[in-house]
């Protein structure tokens, strides 16, 4: 789950609606064509949250394995199940195969965060010595953050991470990571003046 969302960028209501049947193994493309999202009757399927929304996103090749490991053993558990299972080929999932709670990924992830963090207070030389600090608290919503302000970092264009985001416009990225856009903002001054004075 946390994989997805920071190498793709997902929201949160689009990575728990993620099926098997949306993910392209040969071409490593997961297609966001719906999201889970609270209504008044509980928690449902719905259109994602702009037009722009529904796009597809390569995912890297070093995470295929692991996906392919986490279908194998989705596989067995719904085997295991037999008659029992009430899935309909969610990845994220209860112990009975239906959808995950909404809440449980936010849950999780902070119970990993600060075990994390105690584990790095407990283990302050081994920690430095493989340069491990403790981690912010962070909101899920985050890792997707992290998804644009690396990809920014990497100078990817500013159009394709819109894309990725599913953004309707790229100005709508440049507003809400304005700030941590700032810093590449001015290595590309430095850039521009490295080499106006090296060719001018």
């Amino acid at each position: 789950f946390y994989t997805l969302c920071i190498y793709c960028g997902f929201r949160k209501g689009e990575t728990l609606a993620i099926h098997w049947d949306d993910i392209d193994f040969e071409k490593r493309e997961i297609s966001i064509s719906k999201s889970v999202g609270k209504t008044e009757t509980g928690v449902e399927f719905k259109k994602p949250k702009t037009k722009t929304s529904i796009r597809k996103v390569s995912f890297p090749v070093q995470i295929t394995p692991l996906l392919k490991q986490y279908k194998t053993e989705y596989n067995l558990l719904r085997f295991q199940l037999g008659s029992s299972w009430k899935g309909n080929g969610n990845l994220f999932i209860r112990d009975d195969g239906q959808l995950m709670g909404r809440s449980t990924p936010y849950q999780f992830f902070k119970r990993h965060l600060k075990r994390y963090n105690k584990w790095v207070k407990e283990n302050e030389d081994e920690a430095k010595k493989n340069g491990f600090e403790e981690l912010p608290i962070i909101s899920l919503h985050g890792l997707r953050h992290s998804c644009a302000t690396l990809l920014n970092s990497l100078d990817v264009n500013i159009i394709d991470i819109s894309d990725i985001l599913g953004h309707a416009k790229s100005s709508t990225t440049m507003d809400i990571y304005a700030h941590s856009f700032e810093k590449q903002k001015k290595e590309a001054t430095n850039k521009l003046e490295e080499f106006l004075a090296k060719h001018a």
